[in-house]
């Protein structure tokens, strides 16, 4: 019965099955190349300093516009989608504000260990294959490849938005010298002429619809931003310690998505029980044991605490 199974069935639908397994939400394969289009917009957006000081932007542009350059022989890029959607926490919605990614445990661990988990199915199941695993802490255009295996359209906030999960979702990627035939289906653009995201942005980030300039995003200036915040800036963040989800709050495709079934990207019952005077006089020593192995722990004490009292 496998094998008549393996012989109808191909082997982007076995990868997805697998993935699925695994606990992914959605997995797309896509044939490795060079982003043009990509290469064009980047380019732009470094030329007019939207970056910041997000220095790391300006290197690997080769490897971020070409896997192939990032990974010898490769051959596909295998990506997946993880939902870490909790709800409408406290933490969340009212000042200090916590970005709903940040409440669990630090998402690049929990599904780059899925990723690797996924590469050993596929070497059990077609044999010697080697690749990488990425998951945000590399030289990758994770949207875009998104994009090509057919899992959504970016946003005008410049998120990837799923039909199904919305844009509270992970992104990872596998980068492999396997050849895998794909059928990809682009989806289409179902923006429309929504417009609240960037109305409803406070600090009128996103300058046209997708293109976020970072200097003017909250998330950037509570997490990013390594200088001291400007009084103005201060003054713009709007309840946010760190991060933001305002863009995502208003988007209509976010309505009606449910929890994440994945326990490891759940909150953490520790920062769900903080109170917000709490949030605000945490001590370096009790912040460093809660918020270890969260995004925050890499901010640090004193941005967020400060942050915090705004």
């Amino acid at each position: 019965m496998k094998e008549i199974e393996q012989q109808t069935t191909t082997n982007e639908q076995r990868i997805r099955l697998l993935a699925q397994q695994i606990g992914f939400d959605a997995c797309g394969v896509s044939p490795v190349g060079f982003l043009s289009e990509e290469d064009r917009h980047i380019k732009h957006w470094l030329a007019e300093g939207m970056n910041g000081e997000m220095a790391y932007m300006e290197r690997n542009l080769e490897k971020r516009l070409d896997p192939r350059v990032l990974v010898p022989n490769a051959k596909s890029v295998i990506s997946v989608l993880i939902s870490y959607y909790p709800g409408n926490p406290k933490t969340s919605t009212e000042p200090p504000k916590i970005s709903r990614y940040a409440l669990s445990h630090d998402y690049h661990g929990v599904v780059k260990d899925k990723l690797h988990l996924l590469l050993e199915l596929i070497q059990k199941e077609f044999g010697q294959v080697n690749g990488r695993a990425f998951v945000d802490s590399a030289p990758v255009l994770e949207k875009a490849w998104a994009v090509r295996a057919s899992l959504g359209w970016v946003g005008k906030n410049s998120l990837l938005i799923n039909p199904k999960l919305g844009s509270y979702a992970f992104i990872g990627e596998l980068i492999v010298d396997l050849e895998i035939e794909s059928t990809p289906l682009a989806i289409r653009n179902h923006c429309g002429t929504c417009i609240r995201c960037i109305d409803a942005c406070p600090t009128g980030a996103i300058v046209s619809p997708g293109v976020i300039d970072s200097r003017k995003c909250i998330s950037y200036l509570t997490i990013e931003k390594k200088s001291a915040l400007t009084d103005e800036e201060l003054k713009v963040l709007n309840g946010w310690c760190f991060g933001c989800d305002i863009c995502q709050e208003v988007c209509p495709w976010n309505s009606k998505i449910t929890i994440s079934k994945c326990e490891e990207l759940m909150p953490k019952q520790e920062i769900m029980s903080l109170l917000p005077a709490e949030m605000r006089t945490i001590s370096d020593e009790k912040f460093n044991i809660i918020f270890k192995n969260t995004p925050l722990f890499r901010t640090g004490w004193k941005k967020v605490v400060m942050n915090s009292n705004q």
